[in-house]
């Protein structure tokens, strides 16, 4: 087999890899390569070749010396419309899903399981939906003034749904407390799976555990449920 197929059969893998729930769109597709190609060359200098630059930055090889000022700045330039051309969430049990005012005093909004059926449970093990959102590299979450929903994915992939109301995974509350989590996040390349832990049952609120990272950047006085 020639090293043509095998390159073709490697980065057919990597989509397969990368774009789990992103599939269907190959603008996204191409602005993440595109930005995977810019990073390594600031962060590495990995300079690429003319045929695998990008059209749009194929100006910056002309330069004898690298500007790493000017590469930063395409970075972030192109970051932006990788987020402005998310591909649409792919809906899992996203309609039974409701947010409205938490269990957890205080707390705000969370998310609860609202089926058409009072008989409808969820199994353990069921992906109810996925916390995705804005995607951020460790330098670029710098810039985020609410970091609240920020979540580390995995490496150096970030992902913010902060301003994305749309995705319900972002109401789901940690009530610090164990014995009444229900929900864990698996996580993806670019994304997070929600997924039970136990059966669910009409009306439950989802929780789930943060992670003791994320509690040691944000204060927290103890949650009480209320009756």
């Amino acid at each position: 087999m020639g090293q043509g197929h095998l390159l073709d059969e490697t980065l057919q893998l990597s989509q397969k890899k990368y774009f789990k729930g992103f599939e269907h769109s190959a603008e996204f597709e191409q602005l993440w390569f595109r930005l995977k190609t810019l990073e390594l060359w600031k962060e590495l200098a990995i300079r690429p070749s003319k045929e695998d630059c990008h059209e749009e930055d194929k100006s910056l090889l002309q330069n004898e010396l690298d500007d790493l000022q000017e590469l930063q700045e395409r970075c972030n330039h192109v970051r932006h419309l990788l987020n402005k051309n998310l591909p649409p969430i792919e809906q899992a049990l996203d309609k039974f899903l409701i947010p409205k005012k938490s269990r957890i005093p205080n707390a705000g909004l969370g998310l609860f399981y609202e089926p058409e059926s009072p008989n409808q449970i969820i199994l353990k093990g069921t992906v109810v939906c996925y916390y995705t959102g804005n995607i951020h590299s460790f330098h670029s979450s710098k810039k985020i003034k609410d970091k609240s929903y920020l979540m580390m994915v995995r490496g150096d992939v970030l992902v913010d749904p902060g301003p994305l109301k749309h995705i319900k995974a972002r109401y789901i509350n940690d009530p610090l407390n164990e014995e009444v989590v229900n929900c864990k996040y698996v996580p993806e390349e670019l994304r997070s799976a929600v997924v039970t832990t136990r059966v669910v049952i009409p009306g439950e609120e989802l929780f789930a555990s943060y992670g003791d990272a994320y509690w040691s950047n944000h204060k927290s006085a103890g949650r009480t449920f209320l009756n």
